[in-house]
């Protein structure tokens, strides 16, 4: 059987059944097509694989558009989390600056949301995070 590929030129995509997430690790810095076309990408994976639980390597994506997180958090996820008919967990991996330049910079999302988003600088812990439910 042949593995379906969903990576693009800049963002490794992979579904990782042993922890039960996709990854989702940026290679570069992104125009805003690419940033959509990789967003694109992990939507694809996730109805694929129907799953709900994603981590977002941020780190290697620095220069950060004023639109793009804003795009991500507000119509972006939630259209995926409806297309999953599910909860949608999402947590980003960030350079430790970029994490405390944003307000309410851990955690977004009501406890009981469908949608829960975070931002962590350490990958062990947005595995734990992830994994928690």
């Amino acid at each position: 059987m042949a593995t379906i590929q969903f990576s693009t030129t800049s963002m490794h995509v992979a579904y990782r059944p042993d922890l039960g997430h996709l990854t989702g690790r940026w290679l570069h810095s992104v125009t805003e097509a690419e940033l959509h076309e990789g967003y694109e990408a992990l939507r694809r994976a996730a109805l694929h694989y129907h799953c709900g639980h994603w981590l977002i390597d941020s780190r290697r994506r620095v220069n950060r558009s004023l639109e793009g997180p804003e795009w991500v958090t507000t119509h972006f996820l939630p259209e995926v989390q409806r297309a999953l008919s599910g909860p949608l967990r999402v947590c980003f991996l960030v350079l430790p600056g970029y994490l405390s330049s944003l307000p309410g910079a851990a955690a977004a999302g009501r406890p009981d949301s469908p949608l829960q988003v975070a931002r962590f600088v350490d990958e062990g812990a947005a595995n734990a995070w992830l994994s928690a439910e």
